[in-house]
């Protein structure tokens, strides 16, 4: 696909499918990171909890979300080459625009079960800066929010699936079932799967794949009926003036270990101290 082609499909669909984006070497580093701390998934209690290990948390908003090792960039080495990975980061630095800069807005890992779901959220009628979609047919973007996922496993109808709708990070109208009382909300956890959504489409991929998309997109996941666990590793590109969403404070092993580029994309605005 030419970069024309490209561009013209994320603008259009605000999202897009890099195929075989993901080594094998780095998928095996991955699935065994997960595999070595399964017995965190295993007994995972059925309400929100947070526990640590070491820099990464271990995090949930329900029982229908599976687990999220947040932070997981301090979790391994293999985490820390995906922060400006070739596949998928000179595309954020594009449409984020180089002029904002780039920043990792969020990053974790998931891991969902037979039952296991994400409900429906964002849409182009939600008033959120990380949800902004500009393009000045100039070459000029301006996108407040990318996120890339990454299945380490194939994700396949039954598997749990992401599923957007495609288009809808330009639509104005409120998706139905985010509308309560004429209002458009950002998100509704009515412990519905968003598969069962209005125009949503899922997203089948293979292990390796990644879905490249906006956050703007109306989205969630369906429900995983299938026997077996949904792998996927979540990283948000934002401006580099947005925050990271839970404020992790990163540690200073990693900080040393990064390279520059590295450091610059999760650190993007240096601290500064008294006499500095």
């Amino acid at each position: 696909m030419t970069e024309k082609e490209m561009d013209y499909l994320f603008d259009l669909q605000g999202y897009l499918i890099l195929r075989n984006a993901i080594r094998q070497e780095e998928l095996a580093e991955m699935n065994q990171w997960v595999d070595d701390h399964w017995a965190y998934i295993e007994n995972r209690p059925d309400e929100p909890s947070k526990q640590w290990l070491g820099h990464v948390e271990l995090h949930s908003y329900g029982a229908d979300d599976g687990v999220n090792f947040q932070n997981i960039i301090e979790g391994a080495p293999v985490f820390e080459r995906l922060i400006d990975h070739p596949a998928w980061f000179p595309l954020a630095q594009k449409y984020i625009n180089p002029a904002n800069g780039i920043s990792i807005h969020e990053n974790f890992l998931n891991v969902r079960g037979p039952g296991g779901f994400l409900y429906i959220h964002c849409g182009g009628h939600t008033p959120l800066c990380y949800l902004t979609f500009r393009n000045h047919n100039t070459g000029e973007w301006m996108v407040g929010q990318i996120n890339v996922l990454m299945a380490l496993q194939d994700v396949g109808p039954g598997d749990g699936p992401t599923v957007l709708v495609p288009g809808s990070h330009k639509s104005t109208e409120i998706h139905p079932r985010l509308e309560v009382d004429g209002k458009g909300l950002i998100a509704i956890d009515d412990h519905q799967a968003a598969g069962t959504a209005m125009g949503m489409q899922e997203m089948v991929l293979n292990a390796g794949d990644v879905l490249f998309f906006t956050d703007a997109l109306t989205h969630g996941s369906a429900e995983r009926t299938n026997p077996g666990h949904r792998r996927v590793a979540i990283y948000r590109y934002s401006p580099r003036f947005i925050r990271t969403r839970f404020n992790y404070e990163w540690s200073e092993g990693l900080l040393g270990r990064l390279t520059a580029q590295r450091r610059g994309v999760i650190e993007p605005i240096p601290r500064k101290r008294a006499g500095m």
